[in-house]
């Protein structure tokens, strides 16, 4: 669910890049859709928009969900989508956007009805949406995944039925979100690898380094971010975590070792429950040092011996 705003491209055919849509904004807003490190960065920044599709864009640290921005080279219009529900940052973040792009077009702003508003005056009830979406989540049990703007959120149950009984919906849904967002700065939110095993099936694989806050799934199968890869849940058949110490210098890429990998599954099972901080329904805050995560891989080690043990006491026997 969502609410989009359109704003008509008075330049046309010249279409604004993402950079030159950033320079409208004032300090603070940034894009979400490809990091700054990436080797094409600087081709899809100041390319026309259309090229890349759809930018996320919003307020750094500040904006929840952020909002999607467009182009349609059919309808010469810029389109700003809001999802349902947002916080009320994303609302205000997306009107002073829209507002500022519509300004130096010299255009209106539509909304998906037709109702049409000033650059700087739009009216749209945002308080209501956000109303509206949370009451969407009633009858739902936990595992009902939203978007933020670094990674996805999975409202538990508690989550839920805290909202619907939140005097004040909207706060209490900003303040959700937010909270997920920000609480953990320094946190590293471990990113989704896949690769092809040699049977052709698609793998899924974390890495957690010694001493590094990070966030991962505590259920499993992990949820797959299909806003970053072109794959569903059911596509990926296995699941991996290397685990990594430094040896010395952590700015030094080289000083940094895999001491080997398990099954995500054994991982969890394996992981000291005192040392897993639940952030919502599905993701965990977990710091582990160098002698726990050898901890992990020594009890690995130890059930694949009883395991050969066995099986040689069971062929020697026949």
């Amino acid at each position: 669910m969502s609410r989009t705003f359109y704003i008509k491209n008075t330049q046309a055919p010249e279409e604004m890049t993402p950079q030159q849509l950033l320079d409208l904004q004032r300090e603070g807003f940034v894009q979400y859709s490809i990091d700054d490190n990436d080797e094409h960065y600087s081709q899809v920044m100041n390319a026309p928009l259309s090229d890349w599709g759809y930018m996320l864009m919003g307020q750094e640290g500040i904006s929840g969900r952020g909002f999607e921005v467009s182009y349609d080279t059919e309808t010469q219009d810029y389109g700003v989508r809001v999802f349902t529900p947002s916080t009320e940052a994303d609302w205000l973040g997306a009107y002073e956007f829209i507002g500022k792009i519509a300004t130096a077009l010299g255009s209106k702003v539509v909304d998906e009805e037709g109702e049409v508003y000033e650059p700087n005056a739009i009216t749209y009830d945002y308080r209501n949406d956000i109303k509206f979406g949370i009451k969407c989540y009633e009858g739902e049990k936990g595992g009902s995944y939203l978007f933020g703007v670094y990674r996805p959120i999975c409202l538990s149950d508690e989550m839920i039925n805290g909202l619907l009984a939140a005097e004040d919906k909207v706060k209490a849904f900003s303040q959700l979100i937010e909270k997920q967002l920000y609480e953990h700065p320094d946190a590293y939110i471990a990113r989704q690898q896949f690769f092809r095993n040699d049977r052709g099936e698609v793998m899924g694989a974390y890495a957690l380094t010694e001493g590094v806050p990070t966030i991962l799934p505590y259920e499993y199968p992990p949820f797959v971010d299909f806003t970053q890869v072109n794959l569903s849940q059911d596509d990926v058949k296995l699941w991996r975590i290397s685990l990594v110490v430094i040896n010395g210098d952590e700015n030094d890429p080289d000083a940094y070792e895999v001491l080997d990998g398990l099954d995500y599954q054994t991982f969890l099972e394996r992981l000291p429950q005192e040392k897993i901080q639940k952030l919502d329904g599905h993701y965990m805050l977990i710091t582990l040092n160098r002698q726990e995560l050898e901890t992990l891989l020594q009890n690995d080690k130890q059930e694949r011996k009883g395991l050969l043990a066995k099986l040689k006491n069971f062929l020697t026997t026949k």
